[in-house]
């Protein structure tokens, strides 16, 4: 049967942009249908000073608000509903997402917790115009998972993000295709992708409020201005975007979403009440690098390069901040590792090393991460001929015999062991003594601590 899509030109393409409406709200809907239309909040208790990290469409009717204060979110919603969240619920739902994705295109990217990019080249025929998939899904995701979806539409993911945002919530919305300037032209020019805080100031101070205004700025002046993210914005003000829809997950033998290699991970935490405490932040940040370093042997990478994030309490006025922009004032530092690895111990040491690099504020810390990037393919471990003498001395005279040639062997040894019974028993099974700090504040189950931002517990 004809359709309107049927009579694009050939090679057009057509991309879906699914995220889920209030998705950590709305797993707990899923959950549980009796909190279907209620409002709910997802984050820190009312009666703590934490933030709320999600909040359903009925509590921001009431002005409820990601990153506010869950006390300031009562005094606004009293009915509210507060729930700290379920990061492994929310896994588990978002691959059967992903499987329900896959039964339309094998092109399914998964772009961060709760968003998806579709490539429908190649069904048109199958299963109709873009349009129509998209109103399929949307009914599909309800109906099966209780799942709210807005889908966008476009020849490209830059435009079928942007479509996703006019169709919020619960809509399906399309920028037609050779339509793509005539959208963009009025468009303000903080909603287009790439164009965060500093950049929008930039632009501001020229007097550019709109992607229209964009496009009069030739391609040389936005690369001395702003880099290689300058050559990106000037393609996307028109509406050029060629990244592919990358395919990372898929069904295997018996069903399971197999994630694609990730091209870098991250770890973060936040304080409740802020610390104050050095051991306790670093035992903080030994967690994460614990957990970070698990799902990089999980994929069989090793990372090439580390960055370490402490953010503390702002006590400076609005002037001191505009003038200190510096990374090192804003308690972030990275650097390469002496050689790749994905060794926990050798991944903790460069993480203390880069965490007391840091310049020390007079403020409490309210929140510490960690990130794994440059990450490669691990070739496998290869021990050591000779051991090192200054590991060596570690080890008592009478265990010489049996122990391993080198400090690298004896980690590479621990990690798998480690991997081995946290995967039979949960990852709170067995910690490392560098994070016992955090058991004097945090509840630990099988799963391991409980971090106050639910979400991040993984």
């Amino acid at each position: 049967m004809a359709h309107r899509d049927s009579r694009l030109p050939a090679r057009t393409r057509r991309i879906l942009h699914l995220d889920v409406d209030a998705f950590l709200a709305s797993v707990e809907s899923s959950r549980d249908p009796r909190l279907i239309g209620k409002p709910l909040v997802i984050g820190a208790h009312p009666s703590t000073r934490g933030l709320v990290m999600s909040c359903s469409y009925e509590a921001r009717a009431f002005g409820v608000r990601s990153g506010m204060f869950s006390r300031e979110a009562q005094k606004r919603c009293p009915q509210a509903i507060f729930l700290p969240g379920d990061s492994r619920a929310a896994n588990a739902l978002r691959a059967r997402l992903a499987a329900l994705l896959l039964r339309f295109t094998p092109v399914v990217e998964i772009s961060s917790i709760d968003d998806f990019f579709l490539d429908l080249k190649g069904t048109t025929r199958l299963l109709g115009s873009a349009c129509h998939v998209a109103e399929t899904i949307q009914s599909a995701a309800m109906h099966e998972l209780r799942l709210p979806v807005t889908i966008g539409i476009g020849t490209t993911k830059t435009m079928a993000r942007l479509a996703g945002k006019l169709g919020k919530p619960r809509g399906v919305a399309e920028i037609l295709p050779g339509q793509e300037r005539a959208f963009l032209h009025g468009l303000p020019v903080e909603h287009l992708p790439g164009v965060g805080h500093s950049i929008r100031r930039s632009l501001e101070d020229f007097a550019i409020r709109t992607v229209g205004e964009l496009c009069l700025v030739s391609k040389e002046m936005l690369f001395a201005s702003f880099g290689v993210p300058g050559l990106t914005l000037h393609d996307r003000a028109r509406g050029i975007d060629p990244a592919p829809v990358m395919a990372s997950c898929e069904l295997d033998a018996n069903g399971l979403i197999v994630r694609s290699t990730p091209k870098s991970i991250h770890r973060d935490s936040s304080f409740e009440p802020e610390e104050g405490r050095m051991e306790h932040v670093e035992a903080m940040l030994a967690y994460l690098v614990d957990r970070a370093a698990a799902r990089l042997r999980e994929h069989r990478l090793c990372a090439g390069s580390m960055e370490v994030r402490l953010h503390h309490v702002d006590t400076r006025s609005a002037a001191q901040r505009r003038k200190s922009r510096s990374s090192a004032h804003r308690g972030r530092t990275r650097k390469r590792l002496p050689e790749p690895s994905a060794q926990t111990g050798a991944l903790w040491d460069h993480a203390r090393t880069l965490l007391r690099s840091l310049p020390r504020r007079r403020s409490l810390v309210k929140r510490v991460g960690v990130s794994l990037i440059g990450l490669r393919v691990s070739t496998g471990y290869q021990r050591n001929l000779f051991s090192d003498p200054e590991s060596d001395r570690e080890i008592p005279v009478e265990a010489e015999q049996d122990a391993p040639q080198s400090r690298a062997d004896r980690d590479q040894a621990i990690d798998h062991v480690l991997d081995d019974l946290r995967e039979r028993h949960g990852f709170g099974s067995v910690l490392r003594g560098a994070t016992l700090p955090l058991g004097e504040d945090h509840e630990r189950g099988s799963d391991g601590f409980k971090l106050r931002t639910p979400s991040l517990n993984q």
